[in-house]
C-alpha cells in the first residue's frame, strides 16, 4: 500500500465514521432485543469498509480503519467502567470484522452478485466464530462468560442465525449503494481537516454516549 496522505486521510475518515456508527447506533441498539441488535452493526462496517476499499484499492487500508475505529472506542477506558470487557469486547469484534473483511474483499469486487452473497455470508459468520473462540479463551482466563457462549443456543444464534441475517443486511444495503455508480469517486472530498473534524466527532459522541 502506497502510504501518502490522501490514504492517511481517507482510513482516518472512515474510521471515524465507523466510530460514530459504534457509539451512535449502537447506543440505540441496547434498547432493541439481542438478535436484531446483532445483526445490525456488521452491515454498516461492511459498506464503510467497502467504500474504503473502492477509494484506496488497498486491503491494508481497511484494516486500518479497523484499528481506527477500535481506537475510538478505546477511549472509554478513560471513563468509568464496571466491566472492562465492555470495553475490550467491542474492540476485539471491530478489529475482527476488519481483519476477516480484509481477507475476503478483493474477491467479494470481483464476483458478481451471487458469489458477494456467499463472501460476505462466510465472512459474516467467520468473525463471530472467531469472536467465539476468543471469548472462549476470555472465560478460562478470566472467569468472565459471555451471554453469547452461556449455552448451545446462545452460540447457534450468535454465529450463524445474526450471521446470515447480517449478511442479507449487508448484501442489501451494498446492493442499494452500489445502483447509482458513484462509488468511483466519493461524493465530499476526503481531505485531512474533514478526517480529523470526524474524528473528533466519532471521540465526542463516544464519551457521551
Amino acid at each position: 500500500m502506497k502510504i501518502n496522505l490522501k490514504t492517511i486521510s481517507v482510513i482516518v475518515f472512515y474510521g471515524a465514521i465507523w466510530g460514530i456508527v459504534e457509539a451512535s447506533v449502537g447506543y440505540v441498539l441496547h434498547f432493541l432485543p439481542a438478535l436484531i441488535a446483532g445483526t445490525i452493526l456488521f452491515p454498516f462496517a461492511s459498506l464503510i469498509l467497502y467504500k474504503t476499499y473502492k477509494q484506496t484499492n488497498s486491503n491494508y487500508a481497511v484494516l486500518g480503519v479497523g484499528v481506527i475505529a477500535a481506537m475510538i472506542k478505546a477511549v472509554n477506558f478513560l471513563l468509568p467502567v464496571t466491566n472492562i470487557f465492555k470495553v475490550i469486547n467491542p474492540m476485539i469484534s471491530i478489529l475482527l470484522e476488519a481483519l476477516v473483511v480484509m481477507v475476503v474483499m478483493r474477491s467479494f469486487v470481483k464476483s458478481n452478485w451471487v458469489i458477494k452473497t456467499a463472501i460476505i455470508s462466510i465472512a459474516s459468520i467467520t468473525w463471530r466464530m472467531l469472536f467465539l473462540g476468543y471469548m472462549g479463551i476470555q472465560a478460562i482466563t478470566t472467569g468472565f462468560v459471555a451471554v453469547q457462549i452461556g449455552s448451545l443456543e446462545a452460540i447457534l444464534s450468535f454465529s450463524v442465525v445474526s450471521g446470515l441475517l447480517s449478511a442479507m443486511m449487508s448484501i442489501g444495503l451494498l446492493f442499494i449503494i452500489e445502483l447509482p455508480n458513484k462509488l468511483k469517486k466519493p461524493m465530499v472530498p476526503i481531505s485531512p481537516i474533514l478526517s480529523l473534524v470526524s474524528l473528533a466527532v466519532a471521540v465526542i459522541l463516544t464519551i457521551l454516549l
